[in-house]
């Protein structure tokens, strides 16, 4: 595709430019600098780039979800009461529990007969317990593995918006740059319309001195000079709007005196319409985004149906409790095996959820439609304006000759004295007037065919299309930015 002015597919490498705080002199930049210099700067950019952290954590976060989870419980206690009465007036008698010959009867009457016995008990003033639990899902009906696909979408998601937000920043700094080349061809053509009148009220005063017109076309002139004066006032404090929006843009301070280096220019743009609406459907990154909020909320709608399925977990614990920190003498047992649940029956529950999760899906079906649709409109407009611009550049191209050539005549006339002076200042305001539509028409071309990119969605870091081939290959986020990846790994 061939480049204009405002196409930039590519970021080009890093810039140096003069730190306004050192001199008053103004920053040249061109278009390609000043796209630059906003995409490293832009706060929308960075915010995301933050959704798309977020989204990676959010589905990273889910994968490990399959994985086992450990917990550990522990408690220290100061206990009393009746129930410990009995175990205190052991323990006061035979301390802590220990083997001992105890005599269990007589033989005969006579004879002790004796038996070795535990005896004693712990002190019950304190009681240490400590227990671990380890969980590892089998398996959750299919909850954990929608989730995850879920979180993915969102991801691929997260990644097309960073590059759209891109798009859009890109063309927000490409409007605001032909505002101020706008702006500033529109201030030089009322400059030049104040210098002519001054030429022409310098002759006329010449011709007054020596008796040949009236003082009326002085004054004449005179007030068609203020009246130009008043329009390049306008002109000028709408040139300094502009740079403080680009300034601003690009990340300098708002009273930056930033001067453009390029111009506008007029190429020829080689595709029809229905070429541009086929590729803004394939790479316009919101309306594949789109795409992806309808497959996560079908993920969301299978985990849903994960309520109507049993669960399976593995399970292990231990429990120790002691009179003194991890220890196990009162108790000391573990278990391990498998852990199944079923909710034979919610009341409903699930079926709402599925419903609901299913409205979702038809929900984003209806907003990916009025997305395409929205594509389509925007791309068919701006082509269309560009082609308006395109035929009013030729036209007024024109147009400025045969003012020019009528201005000329009309000075002439007026000076040999054939003439009146209203023939030449209509001249001037027609030929003022035929260079402000020509300026115009650049402007709205090259700004159309800005918007037509934008429209489009010509990439800037990665092309959205390659990146949506690699992802339904089976490539991760990862590595489906790598495939459609424009410049140098980032």
């Amino acid at each position: 595709m061939k480049k204009s002015l405002f196409l930039i597919a590519a970021i080009c490498s890093a810039m140096a430019l003069p730190c306004p705080a050192a001199a008053a002199e103004a920053i040249g930049l061109t278009l390609t600098d000043s796209i630059e210099m906003a995409l490293l700067a832009d706060e929308s950019i960075e915010g995301a780039e933050a959704g798309r952290e977020a989204a990676l954590h959010a589905w990273k976060a889910a994968r490990r979800s399959k994985g086992p989870t450990v917990s550990w419980n522990a408690q220290a206690l100061r206990i009393g009461g009746r129930d410990y009465k009995s175990a205190r007036r052991s323990h006061s008698l035979y301390g802590d529990p220990h083997p001992a010959q105890v005599a269990v009867g007589k033989v005969l009457g006579v004879l002790p007969v004796y038996s070795t016995q535990t005896v004693g008990s712990y002190a019950y003033d304190n009681t240490f317990s400590n227990s671990w639990s380890l969980s590892v899902p089998i398996y959750t009906g299919g909850q954990l593995e929608n989730q995850i696909k879920s979180g993915r979408y969102q991801l691929n998601k997260a990644d097309l918006t960073v590059e759209n937000t891109r798009q859009t920043v890109r063309y927000q700094v490409a409007e605001a740059y032909a505002n101020l080349l706008h702006y500033d061809n529109l201030a030089q053509v009322a400059r030049d319309a104040v210098d002519m009148g001054h030429t022409q009220l310098d002759l006329i005063r010449a011709q007054f001195e020596e008796g040949a017109v009236a003082e009326a076309d002085m004054l004449t002139m005179s007030v068609s000079i203020a009246n130009y004066k008043q329009n390049l006032v306008n002109a000028e404090k709408a040139v300094e709007v502009a740079k403080s929006t680009l300034a601003s843009l690009v990340g300098l301070p708002q009273d930056t005196d930033v001067e453009p280096l390029d111009h506008f220019s007029y190429e020829p743009y080689d595709k029809d319409l229905p070429e541009c609406e086929t590729y803004a459907l394939e790479h316009r990154p919101d309306g594949i985004a789109a795409d992806y909020d309808i497959k996560a909320a079908q993920a969301r709608k299978e985990a849903a149906k994960a309520g109507w399925r049993p669960r399976v977990t593995g399970v292990g614990t231990q429990s120790i409790a002691s009179n003194a920190p991890f220890a196990s003498e009162r108790s000391n047992n573990w278990q391990a095996g498998l852990s199944v649940s079923w909710n034979l029956f919610d009341n409903g529950v699930t079926s709402e959820n599925v419903r609901q999760a299913a409205s979702v899906v038809d929900q984003y079906e209806a907003v990916a439609r009025k997305t395409r649709k929205t594509i389509q409109l925007e791309t068919r407009t701006a082509w269309l304006n560009m082609k308006a611009a395109e035929q009013n550049i030729q036209e007024t191209a024109v147009a400025v000759k045969q003012a020019k050539d009528s201005y000329t005549i009309a000075q002439v006339r007026y000076e040999e004295g054939v003439d009146i002076l209203l023939s030449v200042t209509n001249a001037q305001e027609k030929l003022t007037q035929a260079r402000s539509n020509y300026m115009t028409a650049l402007y709205q071309y090259n700004l159309s065919r800005a918007s037509l990119e934008k429209a489009m969605g010509v990439p800037v870091g990665f092309d959205a299309s390659l990146y949506t081939g690699a992802e339904q290959a089976g490539a991760s986020a990862d590595e489906a930015l790598a495939a459609a990846w424009l410049g140098e790994e980032e």
